[in-house]
């Protein structure tokens, strides 16, 4: 009977240090992550041929080598659902520096950059700062707690940020980062953006479209609260000024649903 009990003591504890108990998730964040990277390499290599598509010169008048509308159609959004990860969303709004650098984040004060959407993301993800690197870039909830659900949930936002089919480029001309104007004759605050935008085709590697947006915000009082400083509510501001300015562009030149960048 001892001896019994002694084999069945070992078998349960083998369980446990296997990771074959019923605890334990039978799915893991770095292998979901490790089985889509090779994926996500392609499109950086892609996103380096971007940028040798791009004109060294000034963008003149808005024009497109293609007609409108485009096919697919062209639609951009920054909202999806958050029960399923589902987005109508197939374009990525990406910085002329992230084209081979997508891994950085840079601070509003230093460069001019939108939020990503779900490939830059993905990219981070996989890339050498997320989980499978040194995970500065911190995919959450964290490995520890990882349940299917979750695992779901990511390979829908994978799945999406693959198929991405169009990129708004934007090259930085010109850019003021929110400051305070204190002089004898002037006193204000004030900001300013102007960037050149290339629409390309990321799945055919095509430059299509091309115009030039800018912005500028400028205030004698800015109101201060609890969440954000006055630089960040300015630079909130222009970045929606800038918005408006690209979506008519967009709208216009590619004969698609556009929704205003954040």
């Amino acid at each position: 009977m001892r001896a019994l009990k002694r084999i069945l003591l070992a078998l349960a504890s083998w369980v446990v240090v296997t990771g074959c108990g019923p605890d334990v998730p039978a799915v893991s964040q770095a292998d979901t992550l490790r089985a889509y990277q090779p994926q996500f390499e392609e499109v950086r290599r892609k996103l380096l041929q971007v940028k040798s598509l791009l004109p060294a010169a000034r963008v003149g008048s808005a024009s497109c080598a293609v007609p409108a509308p485009l096919n697919p159609k062209f639609m951009y959004t920054t909202e999806y659902d958050v029960r399923t990860g589902q987005s109508t969303n197939n374009v990525e709004i990406i910085s002329e520096r992230a084209l081979t650098d997508p891994d950085t984040q840079v601070k509003y004060m230093d460069a001019f950059e939108y939020d990503p959407t779900q490939l830059i993301e993905a990219l981070r993800w996989t890339g050498p700062h997320g989980p499978l690197g040194d995970n500065q870039i911190e995919l959450l909830p964290p490995a520890a707690t990882w349940n299917e659900d979750d695992d779901r949930k990511l390979r829908t936002k994978l799945d999406i940020g693959l198929d991405t089919r169009y990129a708004l480029v934007l090259r930085t001309i010109e850019y003021t980062p929110p400051q305070r104007i204190d002089e004898p004759t002037r006193k204000e605050f004030y900001s300013r953006i102007e960037a050149d935008a290339f629409v390309v085709d990321l799945h055919q590697v095509a430059l299509l479209c091309s115009f030039t947006a800018d912005a500028e915000y400028s205030d004698f009082a800015v109101l201060y609260n609890n969440r954000t400083s006055w630089s960040a509510t300015m630079y909130e501001n222009m970045a929606g000024s800038l918005g408006y300015r690209i979506v008519k562009h967009l709208e216009q030149l590619t004969g698609g649903t556009v929704g205003k960048p954040k």
